[in-house]
């Protein structure tokens, strides 16, 4: 257990008896969620129109189990919540984190040992840069890709999402009337518009070591939140969306192979069931967006 985990460059197992618990790791792998951009929706346009022109994330949370063999978890726990910011070092996983304690939100003893969960908050946040374009290779293909790139480039393939993702978005309410003297109610029912829709996909991260795994990992949120909206491919159309947030993670393999598995939920910005969205882009491909930020809907 020694070298482990490191607090502040303390080995918490030689000075404390602790050690990260079985599943502890899991959302050591977190990804911050997204600050939610500004949006329009317009009554008469399908979904929405989102200003994404710089992207932010929200500080983040996640909790980590530990076992304590003595018992003693007083010690451990008042060394981690003295004052300032944590620095967590956890070699098997190649990573430092600088967190803060938010709470305990478990506490359970067996005769000479405790098991106990730490909240943490990581306050500093930060979008991936500087890093090697994803190219990984494998046998295994996924069928989604953003902005032209497959995801199995980033060593993730889809495990579930894909019905979500091909059903149809809510209809936009249009104007209704309603009075005490009348059954029922008055529809506008001339016109029919689509809601912006969410769509959660089961992903599996795959990759040969762990320093891999960082590169395809930052490569591919790197890429999910430059700015503006990305083109997310599946069965040979594109549909507009943006990242929201991550949840669920689970460590399937450290051994060997690299193996992490976690749910990925994106924001469809505009989603028809039948025909396309056309908003005006420069020949960089870049959209062109009005001095109020708004995207260009080119009806035809």
């Amino acid at each position: 257990m020694i070298d482990w985990c490191y607090i502040d460059n303390v080995d918490i197992y030689e000075s404390f008896g602790v050690f990260i618990a079985d599943n502890g790791y899991d959302e050591l792998f977190y990804f911050p969620e997204i600050v939610q951009p500004d949006v329009n929706d317009w009554g008469d346009q399908h979904g929405i129109e989102a200003d994404l022109n710089e992207p932010r994330l929200q500080p983040g949370e996640l909790t980590v189990s530990f076992a304590v063999l003595n018992a003693n978890w007083r010690n451990f726990f008042e060394f981690i919540t003295t004052p300032g910011i944590r620095s967590v070092n956890v070699p098997p996983l190649g990573r430092t984190w600088n967190l803060r304690v938010k709470e305990m939100p478990m506490l359970e003893s067996y005769n000479n040992t405790s098991l106990l969960s730490v909240r943490f908050v990581e306050d500093e946040t930060a979008i991936p840069s500087d890093y090697p374009a994803a190219n990984k290779t494998g046998l295994l293909k996924s069928v989604i890709s953003t902005d032209g790139t497959s995801w199995d480039k980033y060593g993730i393939i889809i495990s579930g999402g894909l019905d979500d993702l091909s059903r149809s978005p809510a209809v936009k309410s249009n104007l209704t009337r309603t009075s005490l003297y009348m059954n029922g109610q008055i529809y506008d029912s001339g016109s029919v518009y689509f809601t912006d829709k969410q769509v959660t996909f089961k992903c599996v991260l795959n990759a040969l070591q762990i320093t891999e795994f960082w590169k395809l990992y930052n490569a591919f949120f790197g890429d999910l939140l430059q700015p503006g909206l990305r083109k997310i491919g599946y069965g040979g159309r594109t549909f507009d969306a943006y990242y929201q947030r991550t949840g669920n993670w689970r460590i399937l393999s450290l051994v060997g192979e690299v193996i992490v598995e976690f749910d990925l939920t994106l924001r469809f910005a505009a989603f028809m069931v039948d025909g396309d969205v056309h908003l005006l882009s420069a020949e960089n491909d870049r959209l062109i967006v009005t001095e109020d930020d708004i995207y260009i809907d080119m009806k035809i």
